[in-house]
């Protein structure tokens, strides 16, 4: 019956507590003891991760406040995984004797849990209540028991581990879909990086990517947990680190603290606070070597170590959303292609058939207007100016044609990295953390928009550099119903009336195009939005 009882146990804790009760309860019985305990161990076999017990009264429970650390001579039982039986435990020269509290024991009988050679931990039984020591027949009805409990906890584990794996897949599935789809890809990393935080029970997880103006280092382009706000826009040197060494190798790192991977160079000040925080951690590349970046969670210092296990399923996630990354990416060179073939069809349309067959209008109404020219010179006239009227439309057609091939079908990449390119100027020789993004497409912009854009985004940073004594600067333009530019800082708030009147310049042009400037700030920083209607803009 014990044994149908362990095989049916599921994997939630309490089911397989209350199997792993009904065992020691029973060893209690069979061999006649008045305490006994279960311990089990964590998958790595380091430490004890529940401990069961029965024979103890509540309010014994109570006083002794803590349960066992696995010394003692229980430690010597998880070091040594064999049978052991002692009429006195007390006098063992491993005995570290019991806490307060704790009722008197002396004889013993400890035997392990395992199932062929996993070992899953051991089953104590104390006090045999007829007096003496346990018997041999008794060694041999604890360990029946024990390898049913084995049973038990193997079947949770195992049913346990499938669930984990379910979790993992189906966020690896949920994260295709939304990329396939078309989503967003900041806000799919973001929601990569809750589900690797939730999933590897994580404090912090991130991703990074390579910075698009320096090769030499990787931004945290997405993060989520404790510290997140700070952690995005940090740059982390390639050179003397172990991410930049996970990422040019490609391979997946276990770290059991983030303190023995110290990032050197001028974000070493943000890396050492995050050290003192953070120990656990888990660095997973996306993707081969060179990797699309890294996906890493943290937890907090004194929390239990990321196992094997752990990395795996991390490792197998990440290669999921590897390739699901560079599909997505593959879908977007496609869709560039195909823009730029419908692009280069309507400008040969344009140029084949529409400007010849005006300019073959414009030829045939020039030849008019000059054979009436001396018998009707009004008629005359008002057939030239429609020849200069055509010959104007023809210009325009002209133009339109040349602006359809000078597109090259990358929509937002360019101006994406013109901005990059802007703020890593504004910004060189100053240690300011940046973050550039850009959401929506470019595309979208009234090409009479750009210089406005770019010249708000180079006098708002500038600013930042001049007066703020900042240590971090976020750039992110959003292009939508309307265009919006937010430029947020660390610093030391506003700057004084003379500083301010930079932003007249900037309010101005908002102004012109039916749009405003805000800016809200305080000691603890500023943040400048720079808002204008799309259809304003063109």
């Amino acid at each position: 019956m014990l044994t149908a009882a362990a095989v049916l146990a599921a994997t939630s804790g309490s089911q397989l507590e209350a199997t792993l009760h009904d065992i020691v309860t029973a060893a209690v019985e069979h061999v006649d003891a008045r305490y006994g305990a279960m311990g089990v161990l964590t998958p790595d076999g380091r430490r004890l991760d529940r401990f069961v017990i029965v024979g103890m009264e509540d309010d014994d429970g109570e006083r002794i406040r803590r349960l066992p650390t696995g010394k003692g001579i229980l430690g010597l039982l998880v070091e040594q995984p064999i049978a052991l039986r002692l009429d006195d435990l007390t006098t063992h020269p491993a005995s570290t004797g019991f806490p307060a509290g704790h009722p008197p024991m002396r004889s013993f009988l400890g035997v392990p849990v395992r199932v062929r050679d996993a070992v899953f931990g051991n089953l104590y039984l104390t006090e045999k209540r007829t007096g003496g020591r346990f018997t041999p027949a008794d060694v041999e009805v604890a360990q029946a028991l024990a390898a049913v409990a084995g049973l038990a906890i193997e079947n949770a584990r195992l049913a346990e581990r499938t669930e984990r794996r379910r979790r993992w897949d189906q966020a690896a599935t949920e994260m295709a879909t939304a990329l396939l789809s078309g989503a967003d890809p900041d806000d799919v990393l973001r929601t990569l990086s809750t589900h690797v935080s939730a999933l590897s029970g994580g404090d912090v997880a991130g991703v990074m990517a390579p910075s698009p103006d320096d090769e030499s280092s990787l931004t945290i382009v997405a993060a989520v947990g404790d510290a997140a706000d700070e952690l995005e826009g940090v740059r982390v040197p390639l050179q003397g680190t172990t991410m930049g060494a996970t990422w040019r190798a490609g391979t997946p790192r276990l770290l059991d603290d983030i303190a023995n991977a110290p990032v050197e160079g001028p974000r070493a000040a943000v890396s050492n606070e995050l050290a003192g925080k953070y120990g656990p951690a888990m660095v997973v590349p996306l993707g081969a070597a060179p990797a699309l970046g890294l996906v890493a969670t943290l937890r907090r210092v004194g929390r239990e170590p990321f196992d094997r296990e752990d990395l795996d399923l991390l490792g197998a996630f990440a290669t999921q959303a590897a390739v699901v990354l560079e599909l997505a990416h593959s879908q977007q060179r496609e869709r560039r292609l195909q823009v730029q073939a419908d692009r280069d069809r309507i400008a040969r349309d344009l140029h084949d058939h529409v400007v010849q067959r005006i300019f073959a209008t414009a030829l045939s109404l020039d030849r008019l207007s000059r054979t009436l020219a001396p018998c009707c010179p009004g008629e005359a006239a008002q057939l030239a100016r429609s020849v200069d009227e055509l010959d104007g439309t023809m210009e325009e057609i002209r133009a339109a044609i040349f602006e359809l091939h000078e597109q090259d079908g990358r929509p937002g990449t360019s101006l994406e990295q013109q901005l990059a390119d802007i703020v890593r100027q504004v910004t060189e020789g100053h240690p300011l953390r940046r973050d550039v993004r850009l959401r929506g497409s470019a595309d979208e912009l009234p090409r009479d928009l750009l210089p406005d854009l770019v010249a708000v985004v180079r006098e708002l940073v500038t600013n930042v550099v001049r007066h703020a004594r900042a240590g971090r600067v976020s750039v992110t333009v959003t292009v939508g119903a309307d265009v919006r530019v937010v430029v947020a800082d660390d610093g030391v708030g506003l700057p004084t009336q003379a500083a301010r009147s930079g932003l007249v310049n900037l309010a101005d042009r908002a102004e012109r195009r039916g749009g405003r400037l805000t800016a809200n700030g305080g000691s603890t920083g500023t943040e400048v939005r720079w808002i204008v209607p799309l259809a304003a803009g063109g």
